[in-house]
């Protein structure tokens, strides 16, 4: 996009020097810039919108949000209201503009029409329209046109824009070329200047310009003066700007004036959605007291990506964060309300709900939680609130928290398969499910702890969110467990019994309004606060178990975050590890790629989930900073693996097998292959082998601790001491040195944001 704008630029200045001037005309048959552009308090590329698509159709698209523009001038010749005009849209797009010619003796109207398309970024955007007129077209001479314009904001503090008004029915064209610079890089200050030139003028002595100075001293409110050369050449007319936005809606007044000072005209004008943003609306001056946005969550998945269409069941967490982030800083809502009824999700993603609805009240936002059958974890997030209500239906169950293994030793040993466990250090256990027929002491005691750390975590959180004392909830569920609403309610884990539907009445009572319209915040589009691409952070998910193209896609997932690295626009990377482990190719050229990234100046923060071990861990040990939650479960610093053979199983359903071979170790790899199971070895390992087996796992080992050692700043001593293949809870693992602090998602991603040195008046794009 950037190499067309710059194409296109050229081509427009080329034509309008290479294009013979034609003879002088007493008329341009076209809506002429010059003298019916009084309603654009800047240059078309500095404006942007439908005002501004009237004579540089890429304006309409400089903006995320379709508009709708409004303008006229007091300059009476037939009545009050005799220049006039609007436009609307964005992508496909429409304009017309009245003007009224003459005096009062002998006046007449012409109407230009104009409909296009649009298209772009926040970097470039170009249209194309078609301009046609009626009216006293005999009287002012209006032809059929063709209009084509382009925006460019390579960066933050430059715009560019170039338009050219063709003719189709004769040479008649006019060029527009435009800049404007921002020399503080922020919308406080926008120096501009344009040029236009007809086809009958040479484009450097004929054409006209004109300059001006926006500054916008607080948020909302527009200053500006613009001088511009008369077509005639006899000196130039003075313009000021008033505008002030607020919300959504702009309105300003443009008189101008004569060198002598006379006042020529008033231009007014009225934007909805402008491309900039207002002064924040408060609240309605009638209706009730409170507002509260209700978000009606009922059998959703909190996960961390949905599809795209057709996906009404999965709820991604950063789209929830947008909306609860906006709620946060809207001062025209006072709170929340969330119908939790039959969701689920993530045990990491449902403690950073619970962390960010805190967030919620402590900045003085009232959150309501409805629910019917919450899990223990779900309820974990409604204790939380100021107002907890329950289906009449409904049941709370607090069971507590176990653990268990199923184990296939016995199961494997009548089939007539044989198992080699290689085994080699003490809390490494995931081939115990094969090998064992019981869990073993070692495993016990890790799995014990992710035991008591969840159960701690939410005895805590239910006791400080309900008021209750610890001991309290411990007996409520040591003694109750199961609750029906009415035993909840006596206990003072609700607060009270009622239906979702019933909200919106029992809220009424109270002054407050449900209301399910979005913070305004949320809409964007607001291109002209910051021009160009704003700084982008993306969150690259790694999850699922460490492979080469499914799970953590090992090999897409480098390739994307090298790419990243190359990117002009990425400013920082959040990579979010939600992983068990598994191959440590995957595992070792995703964190190769995060090693990459800060050597080119874009700092890797590492935010976890549920698991982060072994390969998880991996690829989180060289971000700059790890965060973690209570919940998650990581470390696991091991190598483990095991061997599967036919130990009787082909025989026993009547197969038989025969192999050759050359190779000292080939005939190890041959195979039994059975009907819908798949291929087993034919043979164990024998002695060599298994030496051979050791000495590698032990030789991975050795590298995995070099590794951590490195990338989290620790001695090989130190990470030897908490690895042997433990797996830690987020906590632990933050005594130990494996994780920097506990966090969220959000919190990560402004961590990110810190370490790339982006300000906190900057807009940046989470992708």
């Amino acid at each position: 996009m950037r190499a067309f704008s710059l194409f296109f630029i050229a081509l427009l200045i080329l034509a309008t020097f290479a294009m013979p001037v034609q003879a002088e005309r007493d008329t341009l048959p076209l809506l002429d810039y010059r003298t019916e552009s009084w309603f654009l308090p800047q240059s078309p590329g500095v404006t942007g919108g439908p005002a501004a698509g009237l004579f540089n159709p890429g304006a309409f698209a400089m903006t995320g949000r379709a508009g709708s523009d409004v303008w006229w001038n007091d300059r009476s010749v037939r009545s009050e209201l005799d220049n006039y005009g609007f436009g609307v849209g964005r992508g496909l797009n429409f304009a017309m503009n009245t003007t009224t010619w003459g005096n009062e003796i002998s006046s007449y109207k012409t109407y230009d029409y104009q409909l296009g398309l649009a298209g772009g970024t926040r970097r470039a955007s170009f249209g194309m329209a078609y301009r046609w007129a009626n009216g006293e077209t005999q009287r002012r001479p209006r032809e059929k046109a063709l209009i084509m314009g382009m925006v460019s904001r390579p960066h933050h503090w430059a715009s560019f824009g170039a338009s050219a008004a063709l003719s189709l029915e004769s040479r008649a064209a006019q060029y527009v070329f435009d800049l404007g610079v921002r020399p503080l890089g922020r919308n406080w200050m926008t120096v501009y200047a344009d040029w236009a030139v007809n086809d009958d003028q040479a484009f450097f002595k004929g054409g006209s310009w004109s300059a001006g100075l926006e500054v916008r001293p607080i948020r909302g409110l527009h200053l500006g003066v613009r001088t511009r050369e008369r077509i005639d050449g006899k000196g130039n007319d003075i313009s000021g700007v008033l505008g002030v936005t607020v919300g959504t809606s702009h309105a300003a007044i443009l008189p101008t004036w004569d060198e002598d000072g006379n006042l020529r005209q008033t231009g007014f004008l009225l934007r909805g959605q402008p491309p900039y943003s207002g002064w924040p609306v408060g609240k309605p001056i009638f209706g009730p007291d409170q507002r509260y946005l209700a978000l009606d969550l009922q059998n959703k998945v909190l996960t961390y990506q949905k599809y795209r269409y057709f996906d009404d069941v999965r709820l991604a967490w950063l789209d929830l964060l947008k909306v609860l982030n906006a709620v946060r800083d809207d001062p025209t809502y006072d709170g929340v309300a969330l119908n939790l009824a039959g969701m689920r999700g993530r045990a990491s993603l449902l403690w950073e709900l619970r962390v960010k609805l805190e967030e919620l009240q402590a900045a003085g936002k009232y959150v309501h939680i409805h629910t019917d059958r919450p899990s223990i974890l779900v309820y974990f997030v409604a204790a939380t609130a100021d107002e907890v209500t329950m289906d009449p239906q409904g049941m709370l169950a607090l069971p507590g928290f176990a653990l268990s293994r199923s184990y296939l030793k016995g199961t494997l040993e009548k089939l007539g398969i044989g198992f080699q466990a290689w085994r080699y250090f003490k809390y490494k256990s995931a081939v115990e499910t094969l090998s064992h027929d019981h869990m073993s002491e070692a495993d016990r005691e890790q799995r014990q702890r992710i035991v008591d750390v969840m159960y701690e975590t939410v005895v805590d959180g239910v006791a400080s969110g309900r008021d209750l004392t610890t001991d309290a909830v411990q007996d409520i569920i040591d003694n109750q467990g199961v609750m029906l609403p009415d035993q909840a309610l006596a206990a003072g884990l609700i607060d009270d019994i009622s239906r979702w539907d019933q909200l919106g009445k029992n809220l009424h009572g109270k002054g407050v309004a449900l209301v399910g319209e979005m913070p305004a915040s949320l809409q964007g589009g607001a291109w002209d606060d910051q021009w160009s691409v704003p700084p982008r952070i993306p969150v690259v998910y790694a999850i699922g178990a460490c492979d080469m193209d499914t799970g953590i896609r090992g090999r897409a997932t480098s390739e994307y975050l090298r790419k990243l690295k190359n990117d002009p626009h990425v400013a920082a990377v959040v990579l979010r590890a939600d992983s068990p482990g598994g191959d440590p190719l995957p595992s070792d050229l995703v964190a190769d790629a995060v090693r990459q990234l800060p050597a080119a100046g874009k700092p890797v923060i590492v935010s976890q989930g549920d698991v982060a071990a072994s390969g998880g861990y991996w690829i989180s040990m060289d971000g700059e900073e790890i965060l973690t939650t209570p919940l998650t479960i990581t470390g696991s610093i091991g190598v483990i693996g095991g061997w599967v053979w036919d130990d009787g199983f082909a025989g026993k359903l009547g197969m038989t097998s025969d192999a050759v071979s050359r190779g000292r170790y080939a005939d190890l790899f041959t195979t039994v292959n059975i009907p819908f199971i798949g291929a087993l070895p034919r043979r164990p390992m024998n002695d060599d082998e298994l030496a051979l087996t050791k000495e590698l796992i032990l030789t991975s080992y050795d590298t995995f601790i070099k590794a951590v050692a490195t990338g989290r700043g620790l001695t090989e001593e130190q990470v030897r001491t908490i690895a042997q293949g433990r797996v830690w809870m987020g906590g632990d693992a933050l005594e130990h040195g494996l994780v920097d602090r506990l966090g969220t998602l959000d919190e990560a991603i402004a961590l990110a944001r810190q370490k790339a040195g982006i300000p906190d008046w900057q807009e940046v794009q989470v992708v």
